[in-house]
C-alpha cells in the first residue's frame, strides 16, 4: 500500500514539476517576446523621430527657396548667402536621415540621393530654373520622409533626371509663349525693330509655330 501511495505521490510531484517548468519557460518566452516587441517599437519610434527631424529641416529649406526671388544669375553676394544656407540645412537634414537603420534603407537611400542632387547655385542656370530643379528634388525627398513618418509604404522611385528635364522644358515653353505674346502685343502697337523681329522669329521656331520654307520639288525647273 505504501508503495502505491509513493508512486502516486511521485507521479503528482513529477506532473507538478513539469507544470512548473513549462510555466517558467512560457513566462521567460513571454517576457522575451514582450521585450523584443518593446525594443522594436522603441527603435521604430526613434527612426521616425529622426525622419521627422530631416523632414522639418528640408521643409525649412523649401520655404526659404520659395521665398527667394533672385533676378537672373543674381550677384556674388546673393549666391554666396544662398549656398551657405543651403549647405547648413542640407547637412543638418543629412545627419538625421543617416541615422535611419538598415531596415529602412529604401527610404534612407532615396532621400540621401535627392540631397546629393541638390547643387550649389553658381549663377547658371539662372535662378528660376535652379529654383524649379531644387524644388522638385526637395518635394521628392519630403514625400519619402513624410510617408515613412506616417507609416505608409515606400513610394515608387522615379528617375528625377527625367522628371527635372521634362519640367524645365515645360517651363521654358511657357516662358517662350509669354514672351512671344508680349512681342506680338508690342508689334500691334508699333512696328518691332530688327532685334524684336529676330527674337519673335526665334521663339516661333522654338515653339514649332513657324513653318519651314518650302523646297522646290525635283525636276520642277524652279531655280534654287
Amino acid at each position: 500500500m505504501n508503495e502505491i501511495w509513493d508512486k502516486v505521490i511521485s507521479v503528482e510531484f513529477g506532473a507538478a514539476l513539469l507544470g512548473a517548468l513549462a510555466g517558467g519557460v512560457f513566462t521567460i518566452l513571454g517576457s522575451w517576446l514582450q521585450s523584443r516587441s518593446s525594443n522594436k517599437a522603441a527603435a521604430l519610434a526613434q527612426a521616425k523621430a529622426n525622419a521627422q527631424r530631416g523632414f522639418d529641416t528640408l521643409t525649412q529649406l523649401k520655404v526659404r527657396l520659395e521665398t527667394q526671388n533672385f533676378v537672373g544669375i543674381g550677384t556674388g553676394e546673393t549666391r554666396a548667402a544662398w549656398n551657405r544656407e543651403r549647405e547648413t540645412l542640407i547637412t543638418t537634414a543629412n545627419s538625421a536621415i543617416m541615422l535611419l537603420p538598415e531596415e529602412y534603407k529604401e527610404t534612407r537611400g532615396q532621400v540621401l540621393m535627392m540631397l546629393r542632387m541638390i547643387k550649389r547655385w553658381e549663377g547658371l542656370p539662372a535662378w528660376p530654373e535652379y529654383k524649379l530643379e531644387t524644388s522638385l528634388l526637395l518635394s521628392e525627398a519630403l514625400k519619402f520622409l513624410g510617408l515613412f513618418v506616417r507609416g505608409s509604404n515606400v513610394p515608387e522611385k522615379r528617375d528625377m533626371t527625367e522628371v527635372i528635364a521634362r519640367e524645365i522644358e515645360h517651363y521654358r515653353r511657357q516662358e517662350a509663349h509669354r514672351e512671344l505674346e508680349d512681342l506680338n502685343c508690342e508689334g500691334e502697337e508699333r512696328e518691332l525693330d530688327a532685334e524684336g523681329r529676330e527674337r519673335a522669329a526665334y521663339l516661333e521656331q522654338f515653339l514649332g509655330l513657324s513653318q519651314a520654307p518650302e523646297t522646290p520639288e525635283a525636276g520642277s525647273g524652279t531655280p534654287l
